[in-house]
């Protein structure tokens, strides 16, 4: 693999063409940032779910007082 300077933190791996950033700190950071908004995105289908269920509850709750009354 050869790799050549193209920036501050920035090389280019000539064989395949890969851009690769060096900077360890940015690393970490953009990794986070992805940790985050796969929770986020967790937490959400977490909430679809939970309100489907709350509409099915409710919808057998209305089908029984409607049957009952």
């Amino acid at each position: 693999m050869k790799l050549v300077r193209i920036g501050k933190d920035l090389v280019k791996d000539e064989e395949t063409g890969a851009i690769l950033n060096t900077n360890d700190q940015e690393i970490e950071k953009a990794k986070k940032v992805k940790e985050a908004k796969e929770a986020e995105k967790d937490e959400i289908a977490q909430l679809k779910d939970d309100v489907s269920e709350l509409k099915d509850m409710m919808k057998q709750l209305l089908e029984k007082m409607n049957n009952d009354g």
